[in-house]
């Protein structure tokens, strides 16, 4: 089955292990790491541009022609001569400026310090957008659109009808417990339509089978209403032939109602549900015995015990299915029936073995199917619905019904009933 990961890459599970912070979590840590970062990495690259240009503006202080002022309290302006010094002075160059500017710089110079105040203004801006907004863009990638993508692919395959794949979950975040969320729908869905063509499977052949054993009642039918139509009219049967050819048509009439009330009855247990309760077991064990030494006829019975413990099962159905391995197994065992009980905490399975001839290769195959008695079972004998039917109601109880041979040569039917 193809397995749709939910990680950006296939062993990235493996690697960081399984992730227990939400999605919302992770994008405010690295959001704040990120932003730490810009603006850490934003004042040292300004502060040096800065710096590397002011060295490169005070080395022109003293290459270009000035003079110096003295701006008084007043905010008079006089000129001072080289030798005279006052603390309030300034440097004063030719074009009236206080410091050297871009434009005395020569052509080097000018480019090398366009290209520091070029950093200075703009590095917060250039770290935001590669640091912050590219840290932000690849988180998204790996842990957003990846997932975003598999479950939109995941819900195209179920809504074509493609339920043969399995959503992988290696987290716990958002998007984990969504992949966990799908999967369960997913699984409930393929569940469901397994066995909503199992059913329809079972139906089909049931038919087939309803279809194909009527043939014969009708085949003598006709031929009982031919026989009466061509010659009884014509006085040509005598009261014994008329009397028989009646009898006839009676039986089968009685057989053809007897497989329509088959059919009802199956129809009714395929929508029998379980209805679970606290059982003991000993005390089912009691009423299955005394159903046992009812329906076993001449046969010896060896019943085994069962451990005390209470489960939930539904004691009619349970009861309902041990009848019929009974019913089974009385008539072809050739001496003695045994009963076995074997349990565990959540689950109860019943065996029932006979001495008899056992299951043919293809009784092993087909016994559980409607309608099958085996080649050499009279078609009056029974319609082939007792194994079908406990297998139907196991299935029924979350259960199983199997078929074997027992070592010592007869056959052995297990039912599985599980505690629901």
């Amino acid at each position: 089955m193809e397995i749709l990961n939910l990680n950006a890459q296939e062993g990235q599970g493996k690697k960081s292990g399984i992730r227990l912070r939400s999605v919302l979590t992770d994008f405010l840590l690295l959001t704040l790491v990120l932003a730490s970062l810009v603006v850490l990495l934003s004042q040292i690259t300004t502060r040096e541009a800065a710096s590397r240009y002011g060295i490169l503006k005070a080395s022109y202080w003293d290459r270009l022609p000035y003079t110096w002022q003295v701006v008084s309290d007043h905010g008079n302006v006089k000129e001072v001569g080289p030798g005279e010094w006052s603390s309030s002075r300034i440097r004063v160059y030719e074009d009236g400026s206080t410091e050297p500017r871009l434009a005395d710089f020569t052509l080097a110079h000018k480019l090398k310090g366009g290209f520091y105040l070029f950093v200075q203004y703009t590095a917060p801006y250039a770290y935001a957008i590669v640091l912050l907004g590219g840290g932000l863009f690849l988180f998204y990638f790996r842990r957003v659109r990846q997932p975003l993508r598999t479950m939109v692919e995941a819900a195209d395959r179920v809504a074509s009808g493609d339920l043969d794949f399995r959503v992988g979950v290696r987290g716990r975040d958002e998007f984990g417990r969504i992949g966990e969320a799908f999967e369960k729908m997913r699984g409930g869905l393929e569940r469901g339509s397994r066995e909503m063509w199992r059913v329809a499977e079972e139906r089909k052949r049931l038919n087939a089978a309803f279809s194909h054993d009527l043939r014969t009642p009708l085949a003598v039918l006709k031929g009982r209403i031919d026989l009466l139509a061509d010659f009884y009219p014509s006085g040509q049967m005598d009261r014994e032939e008329t009397l028989s050819a009646i009898s006839s048509l009676r039986r089968n009439a009685e057989r053809l109602e007897r497989y329509v009330s088959s059919m009802s009855s199956l129809q009714k247990l395929e929508d029998l549900e379980a209805v679970p309760g606290a059982v003991e077991l000993t005390e089912l064990a009691d009423d299955l015995r005394e159903t046992a030494d009812t329906l076993r006829g001449s046969r010896t019975l060896d019943f085994g015990p069962v451990l005390p413990a209470v489960l939930s099962l539904d004691a009619g159905l349970v009861a309902q299915v041990f009848e019929n391995l009974i019913a089974n197994a009385q008539r072809f065992a050739a001496e003695a029936v045994t009963v076995r009980f074997d349990q565990t905490e959540d689950s109860l399975r019943i065996s029932v073995v006979d001495d008899g001839p056992g299951f043919s290769p293809e009784a092993l195959r087909r016994a559980c199917e409607p309608y099958y008695r085996g080649g050499d079972t009279p078609a009056d004998s029974h319609f082939g619905l007792g194994l079908y039917i406990c297998r139907l109601l196991c299935e029924k109880h979350g259960g199983s019904l199997t078929l074997a041979n027992a070592p010592s040569g007869g056959a052995q039917v297990t039912a599985e009933f599980r505690s629901v």
